[in-house]
């Protein structure tokens, strides 16, 4: 069984839910900013396959839906912006520069790649869509997580397309369950992944446009 078959299995067995995403108060602990590598969603490409899995979600009250601008697929989470960093979790503008300095000497030499963006899955806190890439996102976050002495993340790749916002362990209705399970087998699209960028994300606004602070790019194919 492959992990994103085990994170659906999972969810159908638990049906439970969480308030997901940055909007969690309890997850920003008063903090106003959060930095990230990530790669973006290039919705553009695809939005007519996302549209009838967001209408589909649309009716369920605890769901919010992402944006267009927002859709992105989380590399690593940098920590929160602070001036002076004084707790776990908090990083600095100086400390952001070296991750960017090493993600770049390291990624000059990572290969540009394919993804195939298909099939609604969910965690407790979010539905989204699966990214196959033949192991690709997992040798990146790891590169990323050595050049940069990163802690890398748990958890399959994925592109995110709402959150669930209810009280944390809250049963995820059946209704739910049999949606995600009409989608379980539906193309989105395919992108190529030729950049990683870092980005800030204004904790303050809902679905905000993620600031870019660098763009790092991935060694191009020969052709």
């Amino acid at each position: 069984m492959d992990e994103y078959e085990s994170v659906w299995e999972r969810f159908v067995r638990e049906r439970r839910l969480e308030f997901g995403g940055h909007m969690d108060p309890s997850w920003q602990e008063g903090h106003k900013l959060s930095a990230s590598l990530m790669v973006p969603g290039e919705t553009s490409w695809f939005h007519e396959r996302l549209e009838p899995l967001r209408e589909a979600l649309r009716p369920f009250s605890f769901v919010s839906l992402h944006p267009d601008h927002f859709m992105h697929i989380t590399l690593m989470l940098l920590g929160f912006l602070v001036d002076e960093p004084a707790e776990k979790g908090e990083v600095s503008r100086e400390r952001l520069r070296e991750i960017e300095e090493s993600a770049r000497i390291a990624l000059s030499d990572f290969p540009a790649f394919g993804v195939r963006l298909a099939n609604l899955n969910a965690f407790p806190g979010a539905a989204f869509i699966e990214a196959h890439d033949g192991g690709m996102f997992d040798r990146l976050r790891d590169t990323l997580s050595v050049s940069c002495a990163l802690k890398k993340p748990p958890g399959p790749p994925h592109l995110t397309i709402a959150y669930f916002q209810a009280p944390d362990g809250t049963r995820a209705p059946e209704g739910l369950i049999s949606t995600i399970a009409r989608y379980r087998d539906w193309p989105v699209g395919e992108i190529m992944v030729e950049n990683v960028e870092m980005s800030l994300l204004d904790l303050r606004s809902d679905y905000p446009e993620p600031e870019k602070l660098a763009r790092i790019p991935l060694r191009k194919p020969v052709s």
